[in-house]
C-alpha cells in the first residue's frame, strides 16, 4: 500500500492551489487535488449554466456516476442562483494504489459557502469542523479520474 500526503488550499471562485512537490510526483494526488479545484471553479461560476462548456470539464476529471451528480449539483445550483464561495483547505493521503483504482483519504477543512447571486447572502450554514473525505479514483484512458467522494459525519484533525 502506498501512502502519500500533501497540504493544499483550494480557493473559490478562481481555480488556484499551492502545489507540492509530492503532490505533483503522484498523480493521483494532482488528479484528486484538479478534481477540487475543478469543483470550486465551476461552482464559482454564476449562471446562466453552460451543460456545453460544463460536460467536457468534467468529463476530463470525473468518471461514472460522479460525473452525473457533480453536474447535476452545479446546474441546480446555477438554476437556483447560487455560488460557491470561499476555500478548501486539503491534507490528503494516498491510502491505496492498485494501479487502477486509487483511494484518497482527506481530513479536509471546507470552508466554502452558497451565495444567492442575487443578494450575496450566504445560504448555508458554516461547519468549522475538518471533515474526513474519503475519493475513489479510477484510471481511464492513461488519467485518474474521480469516481465517487463520500463525507464523513464526525469531525476529524490533521
Amino acid at each position: 500500500m502506498k501512502r502519500t500526503s500533501t497540504t493544499t488550499t483550494t480557493t473559490a471562485p478562481a481555480s488556484s492551489s499551492s502545489t507540492t512537490t509530492t503532490e505533483a510526483a503522484d498523480p493521483v494526488l494532482a488528479a484528486y487535488v484538479a478534481f477540487w479545484d475543478l469543483y470550486v471553479e465551476l461552482g464559482g461560476t454564476p449562471p446562466p449554466f453552460d451543460p456545453a462548456a460544463v460536460s467536457p470539464r468534467l468529463a476530463e476529471l470525473t468518471t461514472g456516476a460522479e460525473t452525473q451528480q457533480l453536474f447535476d449539483f452545479l446546474q441546480n445550483n446555477a438554476a437556483a442562483g447560487l455560488v460557491l464561495r470561499g476555500e478548501l483547505d486539503h491534507s490528503p493521503t494516498v491510502v491505496s494504489n492498485d494501479g487502477t483504482v486509487a483511494v484518497v483519504e482527506d481530513c479536509m477543512d471546507d470552508r466554502l459557502g452558497v451565495y444567492r447571486v442575487a443578494d450575496d447572502v450566504r445560504t448555508d450554514t458554516d461547519d468549522p469542523n475538518r471533515h474526513l473525505y474519503t475519493v475513489t479514483l479510477r484510471q481511464e484512458g492513461g488519467r485518474w479520474r474521480v469516481e465517487t467522494v463520500s463525507m464523513g459525519s464526525e469531525p476529524c484533525t490533521v
